[in-house]
């Protein structure tokens, strides 16, 4: 930097920034010195909130119908057209594209990020649309051995894939969304209903439970999408 003097001639002014550490005491250095393990996140509140969507969203069925039962309390067929329609909702429209933006959103990263994780992960996202477009009972068969290849790959993939605490937005987000989609199977199977009478009015509400509660897990998919992390690679072709 340059400042002009009084007498006509110009000083030069050099400016030396010198970068200090942290000191002991500072909250930064002592999260660089202790970085938080994977016990340590078990024990943070915020990691088990998303398994709560799927709990969550069985609730809101059940005040829905709680809903439909005081609008149209003497009319039984409106509150029967008013769940069908709801559960339309979810399984026809909504399902397809919350799984669209996932598979979407996990090739773009893929290929922005550079991240062979994401590569695994949108194949996946690809294989549940898949089933969720097409009523096949062959394909509703194939699922989960098409699942469980693209476990193995990632299992072959493991040196170069990140590791749960690389990336654990994404872990947090895509364990509670299988967490959920286990949930769902419970309910398809009649585990939770019949097997563990816990559900209310599961005769009736068997449908809605189960599609809401897999439009909560394909939530959680493409929020593991959305809140990965973003940062680039740098790939070593040898």
């Amino acid at each position: 930097m340059e400042i002009p003097a009084k007498n006509g001639y110009r000083v030069g002014l050099c400016v030396r920034v010198n970068i200090v550490p942290f000191p002991e005491w500072s909250p930064m250095k002592m999260q660089q010195d202790n970085p938080l393990t994977f016990s340590s996140r078990l024990k943070q509140i915020r990691t088990y909130l998303p398994f709560l969507l799927g709990p969550a969203a069985m609730a809101a069925v059940v005040v829905y119908y709680k809903l439909l039962l005081h609008r149209f309390g003497d009319d039984p067929q409106a509150v029967f057209l008013g769940l069908q329609d709801w559960q339309t909702f979810f399984d026809e429209w909504l399902a397809p594209w919350l799984l669209t933006a996932a598979f979407t959103l996990y090739w773009f990263k893929a290929i922005y990020t550079r991240n062979p994780t994401y590569v695994i992960f949108a194949a996946l996202a690809a294989c549940l649309l898949l089933r969720e477009l097409h009523w096949d009972p062959m394909i509703k068969k194939a699922i989960f051995p098409l699942l469980g290849i693209c476990f193995l790959w990632l299992l072959l993939w493991r040196d170069v894939v990140d590791k749960p605490l690389d990336n654990w937005r994404h872990t947090v987000f895509f364990v509670a969304a299988i967490a959920t989609y286990g949930l769902c199977q419970m309910v398809e199977k009649n585990v939770l209903g019949k097997r563990i009478p816990i559900l209310p009015e599961f005769e009736l509400l068997h449908s809605q439970y189960e599609e809401i509660t897999e439009c909560a897990a394909h939530v959680l998919l493409l929020a593991a999408a959305l809140f990965g992390s973003w940062r680039r690679k740098i790939l070593n072709v040898k």
